[in-house]
């Protein structure tokens, strides 16, 4: 049996070539004109290349979100390029067309015709870019949110304030 590594890697340039024709066709983006070439694909290696060991590893749900986790850089990068994260949603969204039919077209030959285990990665393909938006989202409210001022300079408050009487104390 292949590898998803070995045929991710065989298959690199032709998938990274066929997400940014996906992003350049995307009229709901700006990306092509926020970001140059090497700045929008720059981290898709590393996303292939994650999802790939994923994939052969047979990851259940912990291990891919600890994956995405790993990878919330990417949507960091994005906010300060200033994409909008609908934008990197959208990106993502795109990315995974793009890997679902590359799946289903040559996955077949590393799952050995097996079709129930080829179902099975790309539900842990779509797994994995659910878990990938999810941290765009987390950046993106991190990142945003106003502070909130508070009379108390620091939480959780002190514990050595002198108690509230009791009733009927004072």
């Amino acid at each position: 049996m292949d590898s998803f590594v070995s045929l991710f890697r065989e298959h690199e340039d032709a998938l990274v070539v066929a997400w940014v024709d996906e992003v350049y066709a995307e009229r709901r983006t700006d990306l092509p004109a926020l970001l140059s070439y090497r700045q929008l694909v720059d981290s898709v290696p590393d996303v292939l290349e994650e999802l790939a060991r994923l994939l052969d590893e047979r990851a259940a749900g912990r291990e891919i979100e600890e994956a995405a986790r790993l990878l919330r850089s990417h949507a960091q990068v994005r906010f300060q390029q200033g994409c909008l994260i609908d934008e990197v949603a959208r990106e993502l969204m795109l990315l995974r067309r793009v890997l679902t039919e590359f799946l289903w077209r040559e996955g077949v030959r590393v799952m050995e015709g097996d079709l129930w285990e080829l179902r099975d990665a790309v539900r842990r393909t779509d797994a994995f870019l659910d878990e990938l938006i999810a941290q765009a989202i987390v950046v993106y409210a991190a990142s945003v949110r106003p502070p909130v001022r508070t009379r108390t300079p620091s939480w959780p408050p002190a514990r050595n304030r002198r108690a509230e009487p009791a009733a009927g104390e004072r």
